[in-house]
């Protein structure tokens, strides 16, 4: 058990979830963190401490995803893994239409533009579908 794990379950206090948070991100990186939050969110609804870190956090996927040398320039493609199967992969409606939205000519910032959804929502949906490599962004 980590040391992460050990601090929540032993009954951590609100206090304790920077460090917790922390030691996490060291641990497992930034996805499986945010997935933990939301999982933490869903069992402590009173803990508002957890919506901000959440919110951190998906900032600093979306300023992740951005950092790659073309930024918002960078002109994403469907992944072979997505052409493949793309039912293997369990994805969110927002999600399944941003795919749709993606013919391999279309830049992210068009995209952005495109989309009806908030410009961060979009960024964070399409980082989120780079992870799971159902899409990719040349660096």
């Amino acid at each position: 058990m980590s040391s992460a794990q050990s601090t929540l379950e032993s009954g951590g206090s609100p206090a304790g979830w920077p460090e917790t948070i922390s030691a996490r991100l060291s641990e497992l990186g930034p996805w499986q963190t945010l997935s933990w939050l939301f999982e933490e969110r869903n069992r402590h609804p009173e803990e508002i401490c957890l919506r901000g870190y959440i919110e951190i956090l998906r900032s600093v996927v979306v300023k992740d995803f951005l950092s790659n040398a073309q930024g918002i320039r960078a002109i994403p493609k469907l992944s072979p893994e997505f052409l493949a199967d793309f039912g293997r992969f369990n994805l969110s409606a927002q999600e399944g239409y941003l795919i749709s939205l993606i013919d391999g000519r279309t830049n992210i910032e068009k995209l952005l533009k495109l989309s009806p959804f908030d410009p961060f929502s979009t960024l964070f949906n399409l980082a989120r579908l780079q992870q799971q490599k159902a899409i990719m962004v040349p660096q």
